[in-house]
């Protein structure tokens, strides 16, 4: 799927200006999704959210190769990075 393609996808399915610009910031590239700061929860899982919405017709595996499924998972990790200290925080006081 083409920029363009994922582009169009992504209106489909409700995102906004902000977030197709914000995709375009990056390329449209999973490598480029910077870090996420506390602040940017919402917006990263409401890009992953919208990602996800342009897969349901794919298959697992499907989901994975593509494009939206690359960004997709690099936003989750991402998120995953930012909560990951809080998690170690946890154990430590157990």
């Amino acid at each position: 799927m083409s920029d363009l393609d994922l582009r169009d996808n992504l209106k489909l399915v409700g995102a906004s200006k902000t977030d197709l610009d914000w995709f375009e910031s990056i390329g449209w590239n999973d490598t480029n999704v910077p870090p996420a700061e506390p602040e940017d929860v919402a917006d990263y899982e409401r890009r992953e959210a919208l990602l996800n919405a342009t897969l349901t017709a794919e298959t697992f595996a499907e989901r994975g190769a593509s494009h939206a499924g690359r960004l997709a998972a690099a936003i989750g990790a991402r998120l995953a990075d930012l909560r990951e200290p809080e998690e170690d925080e946890d154990e430590a006081k157990d």
